[in-house]
């Protein structure tokens, strides 16, 4: 069970009472963790449940929380933070930051544009403390005292001992930091055998006892990252002693980090950027023969000699910040990420298996052979990206973006990307980038989406447009429709449309019904886009946030509308769906997209009622999350992503 206080001020300290192995009394609302409610979003409940935390207390009031006692652990905590309080007094600001990263495990410090880049170019292993920076902080250490003379090799490495608990400790204990202190602990104290032991079997033995320690790390990415590099490097020995250069080691090395973490980067992450092989290859020598060591040194001296440790912060910060600076500007032209989706279990098989025989053959210099076998790797990705091109399906989803609107529809045969509105997060959220970052670009990426070939925008509100920037930053946007009495700029072609017209899309249509040119209804509400369309043999109606005096003159103008599927004007407020609507139109789905618990009660009980009295079938975002429509020529199939029997309890 986890204790969560929620405070009125996110940066104000926890209560000091709130220590380890304290026993509390609690008095709050348990509630389950929120889980994800859209294909490819962030499911929180599963990554806490990896964790064993499956429930969590919400406190309203520090008084709901009252702590006594702690446990010798709470003691090694506090001696930490004293220890980088510590630090952070004796070193330049900017060197801290990246101390704070690169020896207490902490990267919040970071500016997220940083971060942004180390993610795109799969260099967030730099960032995350693993076996590198522990082998480093061991192998420098041993060269300064027994190659100096300080102490013996028996002296040096019961130091070794003695210090990789502390770094353990220091680091905060990461799953990757624990395996390559416990590998570097196996290793010294088995290293006076008689019989050596091989290091795989180490490596395998430290996997072993950490998944029976504590068996959540099986879920943790930084887990599985971790050792699948090192399995991967450790068998690449053959390989790499067939090369004397030491620039060729280190690029063979770069490579395989990437190639063995590839598949599964793609599964979690959707996509990978094809030039982070280049910038790795400047990047990891210059963290690992500069950064890291120096950064280690400037920590010892910052108790031993401050005064020198003063100056070597100060330089390192001009350098430091220089460097990545020049790393960032100079990536720009090559950043084209590759966005495949979200690559399933079958095709990680094959991959694997593919990149294994490319080892062996080259490992048995067959490399002709091993060059077939890395097409093969690469092929598989080839292959799962035009999938989409070749399928006769195409997908309508209305995504679950809270109080909002989202929909994307994808085309057989991938001829077209359409989505109709944009939703931000609430205007009162300091987060602008919340549901872009966490719902509309995660689903479109694990789709294999990177181009959206029309964006039509039913209007201003930010329940509908609000994610419009984000997605222009990120993907490319062919077109972007609105009505005539849009005023917002988006930097991108932007067409106004009216009633009457109709925008052919890979050979669909979609009929502009509302507003009419030159009427202005003096309420973006009012003025909302208005659309309807054939997809997979019904008719849909998109109606954005019109009202009923709106919907009863598009009846009154008798355009001879279809309907099968309507999507409720204004996430079900009570001031659509009219009867007039309804009798109109006759549909026999309805679709409404409202927040769960959302302050304004959408849909309203009477709009449901309503639509309940005319025959027409629900489907809600607040109920069921996601919603999509799979259709393949004149005939489909809706699925909810809540299993639609669970989401009725």
């Amino acid at each position: 069970m986890l204790i969560r206080y929620v405070k009125e001020k996110p940066n104000d300290p926890p209560p000091e009472s709130l220590k380890h192995g304290a026993l509390c009394k609690v008095k709050g609302e348990v509630k389950p963790f929120d889980s994800a409610r859209n294909p490819g979003q962030f499911d929180y409940r599963a990554h806490m449940a990896g964790k064993g935390i499956y429930v969590q207390i919400l406190l309203q009031d520090e008084a709901f929380l009252q702590c006594q006692g702690e446990s010798w652990i709470s003691h090694l905590y506090d001696t930490r933070e004293q220890l980088k309080m510590s630090v952070k007094e004796r070193v330049h600001p900017t060197t801290y930051v990246w101390m704070e990263a690169l020896i207490f495990g902490d990267t919040r410090l970071i500016d997220s544009s940083t971060i942004e880049w180390f993610r795109e170019f799969n260099l967030s292993h730099i960032l995350a403390i693993s076996g590198l920076h522990v082998g480093l902080t061991l192998g420098g250490t041993y060269f300064l005292l027994y190659r100096t003379g300080i102490a013996t090799k028996k002296q040096s490495k019961l130091f070794l001992l003695a210090l990789l608990p502390f770094y353990m400790f220091i680091s905060g204990g990461a799953p990757s930091v624990m395996r390559a202190g416990l590998m570097g602990v196996l290793l010294i104290s088995t290293a006076s055998f008689q019989k050596k032991i091989p290091i795989i079997d180490l490596l395998s033995f430290t996997c072993f006892f950490l998944l029976i320690s504590s068996p959540s790390y099986f879920y943790h990415l930084g887990f599985q990252f971790s050792f699948l590099v090192t399995f991967s490097l450790l068998l690449t020995t053959p390989v790499l002693k067939q090369y004397e250069s030491k620039w060729m080691q280190s690029a063979i090395i770069g490579l395989v980090s990437q190639l063995s973490l590839l598949a599964l980067q793609v599964h979690y992450f959707y996509e990978f950027q094809p030039f982070s092989l280049w910038i790795n290859m400047i990047a990891v020598p210059y963290f690992s023969f500069f950064v890291i060591p120096l950064l280690m040194a400037i920590f010892l001296l910052s108790f031993l000699l401050p005064s020198l440790c003063t100056f070597l912060s100060d330089a390192f910060s001009i350098i430091h910040e220089f460097v990545v600076s020049f790393l960032i500007t100079q990536s720009d032209p090559f950043d084209y990420p590759w966005v495949i989706g979200e690559l399933p279990s079958i095709y990680i098989f094959l991959y694997t298996a593919f990149f294994v025989i490319m080892m062996k053959k080259w490992e048995r210099k067959e490399k002709g052979k091993a060059f077939l076998a890395s097409l093969a790797v690469v092929f598989v990705f080839v292959y799962y990206s035009l999938i989409p091109y070749f399928t006769k399906e195409g997908v309508v989803t209305m995504l679950d973006v809270g109080q909002g609107d989202s929909f994307v529809i994808e085309l057989p045969q991938r001829n077209g990307v359409i989505m109709i509105d944009a939703a931000g997060p609430p205007v009162f959220s300091t987060n602008k980038e919340k549901t872009a970052i966490e719902v509309i670009l995660p689903f479109l990426k694990s789709r294999g989406i990177q181009q959206i070939d029309a964006l039509f925008i039913t209007h201003e509100d930010s329940d509908h447009s609000g994610s419009v920037p984000f997605i222009l930053d990120e993907m490319s946007v062919g077109r972007i429709y609105v009505s005539p009495f849009h005023s917002e700029e988006y930097g991108v072609g932007i067409e106004k449309v009216s009633s009457g017209q109709s925008i052919w899309i890979g050979g669909y249509e979609f009929h502009v019904v509302h507003p009419v040119e030159g009427e202005d209804q003096g309420d973006p509400n009012d003025n909302s886009l208005v659309l309807n369309s054939l997809l997979g043999g019904k008719w849909w109606f998109f109606t954005g946030d019109i009202s009923a005096p709106i919907e009863k003159d598009i009846v009154k103008r008798k355009l001879s509308l279809q309907t099968d599927v309507l999507k409720v004007a204004h996430h079900g407020s009570h001031t659509s769906t009219s009867e007039e609507l309804l009798n109109g139109l006759q549909p026999k789905i309805g679709l409404i997209s409202a927040g769960v618990d959302n302050r304004y009660g959408h849909p309203h009980e009477e709009v449901v009622e309503r639509l309940s009295e005319h025959g027409v079938i629900l489907l809600q975002t607040n109920r069921h999350g996601s919603v999509q429509y799979i259709f393949s020529g004149q005939s489909g199939t809706f699925s909810t992503f809540i299993p639609y029997n669970a989401s009725r309890e």
